[in-house]
């Protein structure tokens, strides 16, 4: 509801009941929305974290069965540190729903403190995503192509080897890191807007 419709709910005392019908109403909308929200959050973290954990031992095994070089062990760390890192930012960004008996502007305030953090985690994604995996991958390639250079001699056809295995990396986090800034522009950005807006009529301003 708009601030205009609001002074001219309160200048006639029929309508007060219709004001708190729409209060109530898109309070449950701002709710509803929250609580979406959230679980699209949560069931997100439970599959990053998930798979990053479930990936550790498999990692592990496969480092042992194939015989690969130390430089395969260095994304385990990297694994943990990710998987660490989401359960820290969880517990101190909870993306808990609005407190019971709270208020219209209050809801829309938690709202738009969980939007705005997404939109951080997301434009900082490459930090704290897809770098710590991206390093340990080009360390590995390097050293898989350095021990074919040694064995074979082909300094050449490593190199070329080596260029296409990173070009490749690059290509895939390129594209991760492009999905995850388009959804800030078309998902979490026009959110934000709509949230700051609401805000803004509900303080009247």
């Amino acid at each position: 509801m708009a601030p205009d419709e609001f002074q001219q709910a309160w200048q006639s005392p029929a309508s007060q009941t219709r004001v708190t019908i729409h209060t109530d109403a898109l309070r449950s909308e701002v709710l509803r929305n929250q609580q979406n929200f959230n679980h699209m959050i949560w069931a997100r973290d439970v599959r990053e974290i998930g798979v990053a954990l479930l990936l550790i031992p498999v990692w592990f095994v496969m480092g042992h069965f194939m015989k690969l070089p130390w430089s395969w062990y260095l994304m385990v760390p990297s694994l943990l540190g990710v998987a660490g890192f989401m359960l820290l930012d969880r517990r101190r960004h909870p993306q808990n729903p609005s407190p019971p008996g709270a208020s219209l502007v209050q809801s829309v305030e938690v709202s738009l403190r969980q939007v705005e953090h997404q939109i951080w985690l997301l434009r900082n994604v490459v930090w704290w995503y897809l770098l710590p995996f991206a390093v340990p991958m080009v360390i590995f390639f390097v050293n898989v192509s350095w021990d074919f250079s040694v064995r074979t001699g082909q300094i050449w056809a490593a190199v070329i080897f080596l260029l296409f295995l990173v070009t490749f990396v690059l290509a895939i986090y390129g594209f991760i890191y492009w999905i995850n800034q388009r959804a800030v522009r078309m998902v979490l950005e026009p959110r934000r807007r709509e949230l700051l807006a609401l805000l803004a009529s509900l303080n009247g301003s």
